[in-house]
C-alpha cells in the first residue's frame, strides 16, 4: 500500500499548482487542474489537511493579469472549497461574492460553479443528517443547525443586496433566462441555486415567526396531505408538494400538484384533492412571495390597510 504524501510535501505541491493557475499558459493550467483532481482522488486526507494553503492565494486574485488565468484559478479552487467550506465558510463566501462581480462572464461562471460546494456545506449544516429519520438531534447537531441556518440566510441576503445594486442593468427583464449575460444574471443564478432548496425554506420558517392561525392551519394541511398521499398510493412525498408550490412559476403549476395524487378516481375524490391542494397552495410558502404564503401576504396587506385607516 502506498504511503500517504507528507503534509509538507503536499503543501508545497498545492502551492505550486495554485501558482500555475494564476500565471501559467493555457496548457499549463489545464494540466495543473487535472493534477489537483488526481491529488484529491488519491491523497484525499493529505489534501484536506493541507488545503488551507489556498487561503494564502485568495487575496492575490486581483494580481492575476490574464482573464484566462482568473477563470482557471476560480475553477481550480473547486476541491479546495470542498475541503474548506465547513471551517472557512465566511472567507470563501466573501471571495465568491467579490469574484462573481467580475466583468468577464467566464470568470463569474467559474466561481459560481465552484461555489456550489458552499451550498453543499450550508445545506449539510442547516439540515444535519439524522439516522434513523425522526431521531432526536444531539446538542452538537442542534448548535450546528442554528449556525448553519444563520449562515445560509445571511449568504442569501448578501446576494440579494448585490442584486438590488445591479438591478438597473436589467430593469426591463423579468426572467433569468431572458437576461443578457451580466453580473446581475450571475447573481440571480447563484441566488436561485440557494433559494430553490427545501432546506432554505425550512431555515426561513425556523427563523421567522409565523402567525399562529397560519401555523396551525399549515400543520393541519400537512397532516391531511400525508394521509392523502398514503391513501392514493402516490409516488410523491410531502416535501415534493412543498417544493413544487415553493418553486411555482406558471399558472398550471397548481394542477401539477393535483396530478401527484391522480389515480383516475371518481369526481368526489378529485374534488377533495382539489380542495386540499388549494389549501396547501394558500398556506405553504412561495418563492415568488419572498418565502411567504398567500395567506401571510394577505395578513400583511390587511395589517397595512388597518394602519392606514388608523
Amino acid at each position: 500500500m502506498k504511503n500517504p504524501m507528507p503534509k509538507a510535501e503536499m503543501e508545497k505541491e498545492l502551492r505550486r499548482l495554485l501558482s500555475v493557475l494564476m500565471s501559467g499558459t493555457r496548457d499549463e493550467f489545464k494540466k495543473a487542474k487535472k493534477e489537483i483532481e488526481i491529488l484529491w482522488n488519491h491523497e484525499t486526507d493529505a489534501f484536506q489537511s493541507s488545503a488551507k494553503v489556498a487561503l494564502e492565494f485568495l487575496p492575490r486574485f486581483k494580481e492575476i493579469e490574464k482573464t484566462s488565468n482568473k477563470e482557471a484559478f476560480a475553477s481550480g479552487l473547486s476541491f479546495f472549497f470542498l475541503a474548506l467550506a465547513d471551517e472557512h465558510f465566511e472567507v470563501l463566501k466573501k471571495f465568491t461574492l467579490e469574484v462573481i462581480q467580475h466583468p468577464d462572464g467566464h470568470v463569474r461562471e467559474a466561481i459560481r460553479k465552484t461555489a456550489d460546494w458552499l451550498f453543499c456545506s450550508l445545506t449539510d449544516h442547516a439540515e444535519p443528517f439524522v439516522y434513523p429519520k425522526g431521531k432526536e438531534m444531539t446538542n452538537e447537531q442542534k448548535a450546528r443547525q442554528i449556525r448553519g441556518r444563520k449562515e445560509y440566510l445571511s449568504y442569501v441576503q448578501e446576494i440579494e443586496a448585490l442584486i438590488d445594486i445591479y438591478d438597473k442593468e436589467d430593469a426591463d427583464v423579468e426572467y433569468i433566462d431572458e437576461m443578457k449575460p451580466s453580473i446581475n444574471k450571475s447573481l440571480q443564478q447563484l441566488w436561485s441555486r440557494l433559494t430553490e432548496c427545501r432546506v432554505y425554506q425550512s431555515a426561513l420558517e425556523a427563523t421567522r415567526p409565523i402567525p399562529y392561525e397560519i401555523f396551525i392551519k399549515r400543520r393541519e394541511v400537512e397532516h391531511e396531505l400525508t394521509e392523502m398521499l398514503r391513501e392514493t398510493k402516490s409516488d410523491f412525498e410531502l416535501d415534493d408538494i412543498k417544493c413544487a408550490i415553493y418553486n411555482e412559476e406558471e399558472t398550471d403549476d397548481l394542477m401539477k400538484v393535483v396530478a401527484m395524487f391522480d389515480r383516475g378516481g371518481d369526481v368526489s375524490e378529485l374534488s377533495d384533492i382539489l380542495e386540499l391542494v388549494n389549501d396547501a397552495w394558500n398556506y405553504f410558502p412561495h418563492k415568488v412571495l419572498g418565502g411567504l404564503s398567500p395567506s401571510e401576504k394577505l395578513l400583511e396587506y390587511q395589517g397595512r390597510k388597518n394602519e392606514d385607516i388608523g
